[in-house]
């Protein structure tokens, strides 16, 4: 659910930023302890190092405070001085134990072992450790670390026995082994090792470690004298430093990182309990105010839930006077604007707002609620001069005559399923019947109440109507096609000034592939699919080809050649004809270019509809393409039909003036179909007629069709027009006209039309002739 959702998010959120922030602490804490730790570690084995030295230092003034007590005794210089070793081996030893001192020894100024503590000595044995009695001689007294024969390190001390001159030395030794290690540890902080340091390697002669740990050193890793790294000892990370005693005795310090981590350990530690018991707490808090947001918004949930199902008479719960409290009570507010807009848009989706009829939507709707079963149909009902009456007294009074007429047909003695407004004046019928006489009879009746006058404002209005009726399931299954069909069968009506027709007599509908050439028909200009062919005139009086007429041909990719008559109607409906005419224009005129180059003097003649009539650029865009090409404009001929004449005469009248003007041809074609009057005939500036192919066909037989032609052909040289005869397709048609004084012929009987590659030859050699 979307409540459970959002506060899932909010806890989430709130927690999460928490925890991002203390991670960040944290990490934080524990960079800058890193840094810490590994400065104070090198801080602390530093300040160990001189502890170190200063234990060392404090021994060895120790000792030798010692040794001068001893050696300032008189019984025991005087033995020195007799040589009584028992009695020296007795002071030496006595003092010995009350300084804890292992090992004391006497030696002369030549160098010889006097006495020992540890045992007696023989006539002649040097003193052990002449290295110090050399030092002593230079100095006064000296101090070191020697190893005795049992192996065993020392710290041992020399100094002289005066009286008053120096009479000998007295030695004092201090044992240097693991328990002195761990002692000094103690004291330190640190790991204390004694180790000599000789050409066989390094060798460990006491420690503070244990046994396990001991094993563990790597003596042949350990850093340069005076310098500080990081070992590992055990698994343990040790700051380890090289400290220089005496010769090649030496003392490693190392100091656990571990115990300078500990403190940081544990402030850690605490600090992430500090953090988990913030999280713990946080949440729950988090998780108290999102369920207070999210409750009172679930709330309004289930009330958007209910809106959305329609329902807008419910209450909203009550709410605290917060935030919450004043969205809901705008979402109150909300509701209550979209009950009304809906309510509107409802009435505007379905109701037509001029005659409170349903609409086409509505109409559709309900259609489609019918059971299959229902016999049904549908009728269209179109208005009566309703433009008319529009036109003359204004949109206000045609839109009380619309309310008027659905309020008649609205009340009907047989009221049908549905009476709906479509669009302007047309009213639909869903009608519930099973026969066309029903429908029939439905439709006498809603023109018997359109024939009553309408008076409006004094105004006495006669109307009428007419119908058409679409059966289901005869002429279709859904109410789109019925409509449709029954449109058509209006238009019928309308045409035959019937006032009903049905669908089944209005003929087919145009084909889905013709209406799918009009999305073609731009495509195919660009791809240049376009082409022209050229159909022959022959002139009567001297027997050979002196025009031709441009005819446009459509070489589909997929349809192959597809017939004017499929897609030019199609161009002058959609307005795509205006596009269509100029590329005729200029590759008809560049072609008489060209044959005029070739030294073929002909005229070509083409064919311009109402809309290209009606364009104002058509006379400048005819002379810019003979300017161009270098045409005169004699050699062009422009045929016009007699309808494209009769929509607007006045500018059709003025554009066939500006064409004249530039010395075009112009030629009225299909002469004899249309409305074009006698009077206006004598006005237009054209040069010929050009008689349509129903005149002249079968000719010879036809005594009416003579007569008409003969009269068209004298009234025509009586104005001074010539006569072009078209769609001549026997030897009997043509030599009709050549004998009744037409002027010019065309048709298949003189030449099919063709490319003007293949014609050309034929027009040079003036295959056509006079039979």
């Amino acid at each position: 659910m979307v409540p459970t959702s959002l506060q899932r998010r909010i806890v989430l959120v709130f927690v999460g930023l928490l925890v991002l922030v203390m991670a960040l602490v944290l990490a934080l804490v524990r960079d800058s302890s890193a840094r810490i730790v590994g400065s104070e570690g090198q801080s602390e084995l530093a300040v160990g190092a001189k502890v170190f030295q200063r234990l060392l230092e404090q021994n060895q003034r120790q000792l030798e405070t010692a040794a001068a007590v001893l050696s300032a005794d008189f019984a025991f210089r005087e033995a020195i001085a007799t040589q009584d070793q028992p009695t020296m081996r007795s002071v030496i030893g006595n003092h010995g134990q009350r300084i804890h001192a292992q090992v004391m020894m006497v030696a002369g100024i030549d160098g010889a072992l006097i006495a020992s503590s540890q045992r007696p000595t023989g006539p002649g044995e040097a003193f052990p450790f002449p290295d110090l009695l050399l030092e002593a001689e230079r100095s006064g007294r000296s101090a070191g670390f020697r190893q005795m024969r049992n192996g065993q390190l020392y710290q041992v001390v020399l100094v002289p026995i005066m009286a008053p001159r120096r009479i000998a030395w007295v030695a004092m030794a201090f044992q240097v082994d693991d328990r002195w290690a761990r002692d000094m540890a103690e004291v330190t902080g640190l790991a204390v090792h004694m180790v000599r340091f000789g050409a066989r390697g390094p060798v460990l002669l006491a420690s503070s470690f244990d046994a396990p740990r001991r094993a563990d050193l790597a003596l042949n890793h350990l850093p340069a004298a005076g310098q500080q790294e990081l070992l590992e000892v055990g698994g343990e990370p040790y700051r380890t430093m090289r400290l220089p005693l005496d010769g090649a005795m030496q003392a490693v310090l190392q100091l656990p990182v571990a115990q300078v981590q500990a403190p940081f350990n544990l402030l850690q530690a605490r600090l992430l309990g500090v953090i988990g018991t913030a999280i713990l707490v946080f949440a729950l808090g988090s998780f108290t105010l999102a369920r207070r947001i999210v409750r009172p918004l679930d709330q309004l949930s289930t009330a958007a839930h209910r809106i959305a199902q329609g329902d807008y008479g419910q209450a909203l719960p009550a709410l605290p006077q917060d935030e919450i409290g004043r969205l809901a009570t705008s979402f109150a507010h909300m509701r209550d604007g979209i009950a009304s807009r809906e309510e509107r848009i409802v009435r505007l989706a379905y109701v037509d707002s001029l005659t409170d009829l349903p609409n086409r939507t509505r109409f559709l709707e309900t259609f489609a609620r019918l059971p299959a079963g229902v016999p049904r149909a549908v009728a269209v009902l179109n208005i009566d001069r309703f433009a008319m009456i529009n036109n003359a007294l204004g949109y206000q009074v045609g839109d009380r005559l619309l309310r008027e007429v659905g309020e008649r047909i609205s009340t009907l003695e047989r009221p049908p399923i549905m009476v709906a407004r479509l669009w302007g004046d047309h009213f639909a019928f869903l009608l519930e019947i099973e026969t066309q006489d029903c429908a029939r009879g439905f439709a006498g009746a809603v023109l018997e109440q359109l024939r009553d006058p309408i008076t409006l404002d004094g105004q006495r209005l006669d109307i009428g109507g007419s119908i058409g009726i679409s059966l289901y399931p005869q002429d279709g299954l859904d109410a789109s096609t019925l409509l449709r069909r029954a449109e058509l069968a209006l238009a019928a009506a309308k045409r035959r000034r019937s006032g009903l027709a049905f669908a089944h007599e209005a003929g087919a509908e145009p084909a889905p592939e013709q209406l799918s050439l009009i999305g073609d028909m731009r495509a195919a200009m660009e791809r240049g699919e376009f082409t022209l062919a050229y159909q022959p005139k022959l002139d009567f009086r001297s027997g050979r080809i002196v025009a031709v007429e441009a005819l446009l041909r459509w070489r589909h990719p997929e349809r192959g050649m597809v017939p004017p008559g499929s897609f030019i109607p199609f161009a002058e409906q959609t307005g795509f004809i205006r596009e269509v005419t100029p590329w005729v224009l200029d590759a008809a005129i560049r072609q008489l270019a060209q044959w005029r180059k070739e030294g073929l003097e002909i005229a070509v003649s083409a064919n311009l509809s109402t809309l290209d009539l009606l364009d104002p650029e058509l006379p400048r865009r005819v002379h810019a393409l003979l300017e161009f090409h270098r045409v005169p404009a004699s050699s062009l001929c422009l045929e016009i039909t007699e309808s494209a004449l009769m929509d607007e005469p006045a500018l059709a009248l003025a554009h066939l003036n500006a064409l004249a003007a530039l010395g075009v041809k112009l030629s009225i074609d299909d002469y004899g179909v249309g409305q074009a009057s006698l009077a206006y005939l004598k006005s237009l500036p054209v040069n010929e007629l050009k008689l349509d192919r129903s005149f002249v066909t079968a000719i010879a037989d036809s005594p009416r069709n003579a007569a008409i032609v003969q009269s068209t052909i004298m009234l025509s040289h009586a104005l001074g027009l010539s006569v072009v005869a078209e769609g001549v397709e026997t030897e009997q048609e043509l030599a009709w006209l050549r004998a009744n004084g037409c002027d010019v012929a065309q048709g298949y009987f003189i030449a099919k039309p063709a490319p003007a590659a293949e014609l050309a030859a034929r027009i040079a050699a003036q295959g056509v002739a006079a039979a």
